[in-house]
This record gives C-alpha cells, structure tokens and sequence, in this order.
C-alpha cells in the first residue's frame, strides 16, 4: 500500500521512473545504500546542523575541526563493508578531511557577505525544520508532505530564507543551477512551509541551495544559488506532485526506460538495470 506521506525523494525517484519507485518502495528492495560522498554530504550536514544553533554564535573553528572529522569516521563505519574498503583503497581520506574542513572555514564568512550581520541583520529561526504537511490538493486520501529544512533564516527585511545544504565536488554547472527537478525541492519546501506557518506571507519566502564544493579552489567553496518559485512554478510543481500521488495510489508503474543507462536527474546506471527485477 502507499504510504501516508511523501517526501520530495520519493517523488524525485518517481519522476524519473515510475517503476523504480515500486521497487524500492512497495517492494522495500535494497538499493543505494551510500559510499564516501554521501559519507562526506552527511558528516558535513551534521556540523552545519549543530552550528547554526538559536544562540547565534557559531563555534570556533578547532570545534568545528572536531565535529567534522567525528562525523566523517562514524558516516565512513557507517557504510557497508564494501564500501568502507573501497573508501580505504581508492581514495586519500585526508585530503578529504581537509576539504571539509576549508569548507567550514568558508561557510560562516559566505553567510555574513550574503545576510550581513548575525544578530542584527539575521537569525536563526530553526535547523532541520520539520515539514509533516497536509496535501489538501489531493482529494483521493490523505496525504502529507514530508521534509526536513536545513536552515531557516529571517532577515531584517521581513524575508524568511528556505536552505539546504548540497555537497558537490567543483560546483554546479549552469544547467544543473536550473534544472527544474532539482529545484522542485525548495518549491515544495516553500509551499508547504507557508502552509505550516499561514502568519507568513509565501511571497516573504527566499529559497537557495549553498553549495558546499569539496574540489574548488580556496575562497571558493562556498556558493549561493537561489532557487525563484513564484506562482506559476508552484502550481507547476504541485501538478506533478499530484500527478505522481494518483498513480502511486492507482498502482501504476510503468517503466522508463530511457532513464536505465542515462538519466540527467540521477548518477550513473540503476542498480536494478538488467536484473531480474527489471528485464
């Protein structure tokens, strides 16, 4: 049965194949489970989340040093076993360490330049925002948006700053800065956080991604995109997320085909290509 409730994950992974989502969802296959990106994407995550704290002083860097590589260790033992071999093997975990680091250095610095002042100019209203929100657009059952926002700011200006963190290696190209699916994400975060909190007004409501850049060179690996989503790109975005609810609750998950090998809105060959689960 579909659940009570969809995250903007599973509509991506039903966006990009109908059928792929009934595996991994319905069918609770095993799929991606991680490697030393995702290791690195969450260990940095987790500092973020513990700096940008409500008492508005970020830590010093020695503790942000610490935090990151306690992070990283406990995400790498995390992983499965091929994959903390693999991390061993291929690749060299202290420059990777070090370029975490370099990016926390940058992080507090990007913030100021782009919201001035902490504690006059902007404040922390929460990290990792819980999103658990009526779908009152779909009318066929119950349904709830779910989500987590990594940062939420409010500026002096009366505007509320929507952010989430995104790990990459040199950055984003400028197709991927507008790919649509991508930005869908902050669309429906917008949405769905003015419906969590009506004293809002949605059109006070910023969106951005900051890359983290793990490869770029120093002063540079921190970057704000912002993400626009008036209304016509919520409504947009709302169409497909209805559509893919329908189909989920109607059982429908035909195969996309063209999404096996070579897919802009996800890395690499589907795991399940050419297996006995989707000939």
């Amino acid at each position: 049965m579909a659940g009570k409730h969809i995250s903007y994950s599973e509509w991506k992974n039903w966006h990009i194949c109908p059928h792929y989502h009934k595996l991994t969802y319905l069918d609770k296959l095993a799929h991606f489970e991680g490697n030393i990106f995702t290791a690195f994407g969450k260990a940095l995550h987790s500092v973020c989340e513990d700096s940008f704290n409500l008492d508005g002083n970020f830590p010093e860097q020695k503790v942000l040093d610490e935090k990151f590589k306690k992070y990283f260790v406990s995400e790498l033992k995390a992983l499965p076993q091929p994959e903390q071999e693999r991390s061993v093997s291929d690749f060299k975990l202290q420059d990777w360490k070090i370029h975490g680091l370099e990016i926390l250095q940058e992080l507090y610095g990007e913030m100021v330049d782009t919201f001035g002042t902490p504690g006059e100019d902007w404040v922390v209203l929460a990290t990792e925002e819980t999103l658990y929100v009526p779908i009152t657009e779909f009318t066929l059952t119950d349904k709830k948006f779910k989500g987590f926002i990594d940062l939420v700011v409010a500026t002096k200006d009366g505007k509320i700053h929507l952010i989430d963190w995104k790990t990459c290696s040199w950055g984003w190209d400028a197709r991927k800065k507008n790919n649509k699916t991508l930005a869908y994400q902050l669309v429906y975060y917008k949405h769905f956080y003015s419906r969590k909190h009506p004293e809002v007004s949605i059109e006070d409501i910023e969106t951005h991604f900051v890359l983290l850049k793990r490869t770029a060179k120093p002063n540079k690996k921190v970057e704000f995109v912002r993400v626009t989503a008036g209304k016509k790109r919520i409504e947009n975005a709302l169409n497909t997320l209805l559509k893919a609810l329908h189909n989920i609750e109607n059982k429908n998950y035909i195969k996309n085909k063209s999404a096996c090998t070579k897919c802009p809105d996800r890395f690499g060959v589907c795991e399940f290509y050419r297996t006995e689960h989707c000939k």
